[in-house]
């Protein structure tokens, strides 16, 4: 059996985006879906001035599950509904996805502050810092549309970024989604001294036909040699990786990425690049948290994606 999407929801946003995912994802790959409303469990929390006491917000969030409940049946979808009380929401759904063995744990960013922004000490952003499986962000108010059907995965010649393509790989193959591999290169520079300051020319573009040619072999050895009946392509562009992938987003429906290769193990987002794209992308993103021991391709089930 694949491992369950397990969505974190907060009543209080009212924002249906990570429900809608996990929705569009569970039909995708043909994991379970379970839904969780995490509250803090404490005595009293002051919210716009009125003090909620621990029942107060227990009983929010079953009366949400209960609208989700029905919602959800009305369209014939399976869903487990699940309270999740925990000194911190966070906590809860940390504790959520280890217990239920999840394969993909679902939140949605903020939708206060400046576009682009996650906030600090936002349920998001808490969770980047370790997560038991991969982490997928979806921003405010992302709506299904014509599901997932384009697939984007960053690609770099890294035990990450090959990790991040099996992963897309295994999900194209499930759900007959088009692949798009992304990979960004800087230009060599040319012309500078040491100590003389920032170089003032560059080699251009010509780096591209090489590293076109390793992503290629790259993604032949993933796919194997007639594509394995994966519509991809691939696509290599010369300037700064951030602003490639989140340009990119605008054109896949889905954009899955790998953790930088060094720091604490389960940490979702270590790099200047993954946060940007993660805060400004205009699709959702999955992250693999690094040190989990599964990819996406968990979430297809053991013997799919052993036949795969």
């Amino acid at each position: 059996m694949p491992k369950p999407i397990l969505v974190g929801y907060d009543p209080r946003s009212a924002d249906r985006a990570p429900v809608q995912f996990g929705v569009a994802a569970a039909r995708f790959t043909g994991a379970p879906l379970i839904v969780v409303c995490a509250f803090t469990d404490s005595a009293v929390i002051g919210r716009k001035g009125h003090g909620h006491t621990h029942e107060d917000l227990g009983g929010e969030a079953h009366d949400a599950l209960a609208d989700i409940r029905v919602e959800l049946g009305r369209e014939g979808i399976p869903v487990e509904c699940v309270s999740a009380p925990g000194r911190s929401a966070p906590h809860a759904l940390h504790e959520a996805a280890e217990e239920r063995d999840a394969g993909l744990l679902v939140v949605g960013s903020s939708g206060r502050g400046r576009a682009g922004r996650l906030l600090p000490g936002s349920t998001a952003e808490r969770l980047m810092h370790g997560a038991p499986c991969p982490l997928a962000i979806v921003p405010a108010g992302w709506t299904a549309g014509g599901g997932l059907r384009t697939l984007g995965v960053a690609y770099t010649d890294t035990p990450e970024g090959r990790r991040a393509l099996d992963s897309a790989v295994a999900l194209a193959r499930r759900s007959g989604a088009k692949l798009r591999v992304l990979t960004a290169v800087k230009p060599h520079e040319i012309g500078k001294v040491a100590g003389d300051g920032p170089a003032k020319e560059s080699t251009g573009y010509d780096v591209t036909g090489r590293e076109s040619q390793d992503a290629e072999r790259h993604i032949a050895d993933a796919v194997g040699a007639d594509g394995g009946g994966i519509d991809l392509e691939s696509d290599v562009s010369v300037q700064d990786a951030a602003d490639f992938l989140i340009a990119a987003s605008q054109n896949v429906d889905l954009l899955i990425c790998g953790s930088r290769g060094y720091g604490p193990r389960r940490a979702v987002l270590l790099g200047g690049v993954s946060r940007r794209v993660v805060a400004e992308s205009a699709c959702p993103v999955i992250v693999l948290a690094r040190g989990v021991e599964f990819g996406l391709d968990a979430l297809v089930g053991e013997a799919e994606a052993a036949t795969a």
